[in-house]
Formats: C-alpha cells, structure tokens, sequence
C-alpha cells in the first residue's frame, strides 16, 4: 500500500468518529424537525433547573425570583421588538433579488469555512497517523474499521428508529464496538492523542455564520 493511498483512507477512519454524532442528530432523520423541537424543549427545561437550581443555592427568595423573571422577559420583548425593526428596515433597504443574492452569499461563505475547518482537521488526522508509523497490516485494518464505521452510521440514520432514548443508546453501543475496533490497532496512547486532536478541532466548530452579518 503506497503512502499517498494510505494518507486517503486513514484519516477519514478517524474523522467519522468524530463527525458521528453530528451525522446522527435529530435534524439528521426522518422526522427531524419534530425531534429537533423536543430536542429545544428538553434543553429549555434543563436550563431552567439549573437556574432554579442556580437560585435556590444563592438563597434567592421567591419575590426577587419573580421581579428577575419580569425583567428578563421584558428584555426578550424588547430584544424581538429590535429584531423585527432590524427586518422591516433592511426589507425597506434591500430588494427580493438582493435579499436572496446576500443570503446565498452568506451560505456559500459559511460553507467555506465548514470546509476548511474539515480540511485542516483532515491534515492535522494525516499528520497524526504518519507519525503513528504503522505496518501496512495496521493501516489496512484501520481502512476496514473506516468502511464499517460508515456502514454501520448510514444503518443507523435510515433506521426507523422513533425515541430519541433509543437513538441515543444505539449509538453509545456503536461508539463502544468502534473504540474496541480502534483498540485492536492503536494503542491506548495513539487513541488519546486522537480524542484530544478531535476534542481540539470541535472547540471550532458551532460558529458557522458569526460574523456573517455585517449586512443584517
């Protein structure tokens, strides 16, 4: 197996682990949207214990509770109220042809970051494995994991699978069997440095679109 062919096919092995996840959110199946509603209304509920919880560890009674409350409210009314001004204004400033001209420009440059944030993440996974200096069995058998790992994603997003427990579940069961996959070729070390180089590359991701705005 050639160098160049074994820089192609190892590093994916890794990135599907770590891209996994996103590819098995809500919004990544059939009926996504509902999932994804109950997936806002879940986290909702969460914050509002932990600042309940938040509140009740601070000794902050039910009086001062509800005059926080009021307040926050008014500041979420005023904030929609400035952000259907904002959208009035610029509907008023720009044309249908423009709006649409401005937000393809504004997904074709998020879009470009997406990629290249996976192309460095792809070069820093090829340095990586290179300095791994794997036997040509190594590297065939991480090139089998990659393909199964594929497979066994794409079986899992076409599942029909209703609860988000279950899904959840399902997949904890696949990234064990994958890890123990991993852990037959690399050793514990080579797998740590994995995780902290994908830990570092998803610290960038979730900022698509800040600061593609300007025009907003």
């Amino acid at each position: 197996m050639t160098r160049s062919l074994t820089r192609t096919l190892l590093a994916p092995a890794l990135l599907a682990l770590a891209i996994a996840p996103l590819a098995l959110s809500a919004g990544a199946a059939p009926g996504g949207e509902g999932r994804q509603q109950g997936w806002n209304e879940e986290h909702r509920q969460q914050h509002e214990q932990r600042r309940q919880a938040l509140f009740e560890r601070a000794g902050i009674d039910d009086e001062t509770r509800q005059a926080l409350e009021e307040a926050r409210s008014e500041h979420r009314a005023a904030v929609r109220e400035l952000r259907e001004e904002h959208r009035q204004r610029m509907d008023e400033i720009l044309g249908e042809k423009q709006r649409e001209a401005l937000e393809a420009a504004r997904q074709e440059m998020r879009e470009e970051k997406r990629a290249e944030r996976r192309e460095a993440m792809q070069q820093r996974l090829t340095e990586l494995v290179d300095s791994w200096e794997l036997s040509d069995e190594e590297r065939e058998s991480l090139r089998e994991v990659r393909e199964a790992i594929y497979a066994d994603m794409q079986a899992l997003r076409e599942g029909d699978i209703d609860s988000r427990q279950a899904r959840r579940e399902a997949l904890r069961e696949l990234r064990e069997e994958h890890h123990e996959a991993l852990a037959e070729i690399l050793s514990d070390a080579q797998i740590a440095e994995m995780r902290a180089e994908l830990s570092r590359h998803g610290k960038g991701d979730g900022r698509d679109g800040q600061g593609d705005d300007d025009a907003n």
